[in-house]
């Protein structure tokens, strides 16, 4: 194990590895920013809030970002909770959406807030005009990112990599890596639901101005209706749409949400490029799993060895 642990107090760096007695990193798909939670001992280096904290594991960089909570106890041990760059996008603001993607909100927050931009992969998807009022950044790009997968059904993850925010497309994050009951994994649990996202019927309708009536666009699989009964989904769409976009975001729709809601939660050792959005094989004989999964939420815990819990979309 090689672990390089740095913080940035009053402008002065001290390098703390051997100081620090537990470490854990959580990160969520479009859910926030990441997490770094760590507990060190030391009567003279005081860490304050807003110091600036740098996590290196076995030469993978696994966070950058700001201390936002100390705490310290009878024993003398300091925890320290640290957020990346998107904490600070959190902040509500009354926003005007005209003619952009998902890409072109990420560079006008990364702008407004002054923070440093990586990859922004295209989304390509333009976004009907609306104005947002009274919502966090982070909330209106994660709408627009779920609009776009709605509409173009590409998903995209926002994320902080090492201090720069990125917006990636979910094929980039894949991963050459599989992981079972015979391949490091030591536990795991298995969900399927359709109480929740389960829709086997789609209809939407649109406000046509020729002729002042509504147009619906209805899909629907007959046999999976046959089979749960019927659920439905609804939507009025903006005037903008014309019948072939109306079509289309039915399709879509349809293809999204008519599909048994499968969790997995997995207890297994640790991987430094696993994050959330990253996907990877599963391989678990019990429940006849072998594909292709995507991580939801990932916390890594690095003392004494390094594990990690998962919890998964299939």
């Amino acid at each position: 194990m090689d672990m390089k642990f740095v913080v940035k107090v009053s402008g002065k760096m001290y390098e703390i590895s051997e100081l620090v007695t537990k470490v854990s990193y959580t990160d969520k798909f479009n859910d926030g920013c990441s997490k770094l939670e760590f507990s060190y001992i030391n009567d003279d280096l005081v860490i304050t809030n807003g110091s600036g904290v740098s996590f290196i594991y076995d030469g993978a960089n696994i966070f950058s970002g700001f201390v936002f909570k100390v705490n310290r106890d009878s024993k003398k041990e300091i925890s320290v909770t640290a957020y990346d760059q998107l904490r600070y996008c959190k902040a509500k603001d009354t926003i005007v959406v005209k003619n952009n993607t998902v890409t072109d909100l990420v560079k006008k927050m990364c702008n407004y807030f002054g923070l440093k931009t990586g990859t922004l992969s295209d989304t390509g998807y333009k976004l009907p005009t609306s104005a947002q009022d009274d919502k966090t950044w982070l909330d209106i790009v994660y709408d627009a990112i779920g609009d776009t997968l709605r509409n173009k059904g590409a998903w995209y993850s926002l994320r902080d990599e090492f201090g720069s925010i990125a917006i990636r497309d979910l094929k980039e994050l894949r991963l050459n890596l599989i992981l079972g009951d015979e391949s490091f994994v030591y536990d795991y649990e298995h969900e399927k639901s359709i109480d929740d996202e389960f829709y086997n019927q789609v209809k939407l309708v649109s406000g046509n101005e020729k002729t002042g009536k509504a147009d619906a666009y209805k899909v629907y699989d007959s046999k999976s209706i046959e089979k749960y009964g019927l659920l439905q989904y609804f939507e009025k769409l903006d005037k903008n749409y014309n019948a072939s976009q109306a079509k289309a975001k039915a399709d879509n729709l349809l293809k999204l949400y008519n599909r048994e809601m499968e969790t997995l939660s997995l207890k297994c050792l640790g991987d430094v490029r696993i994050r959330a959005g990253s996907s990877f094989y599963g391989q678990i004989s019990d429940i006849a799993l072998n594909k292709r999964l995507i991580v939801k939420s990932v916390t890594h815990e690095f003392l004494p060895a390094h594990t990690m819990d998962l919890e998964l979309m299939i």
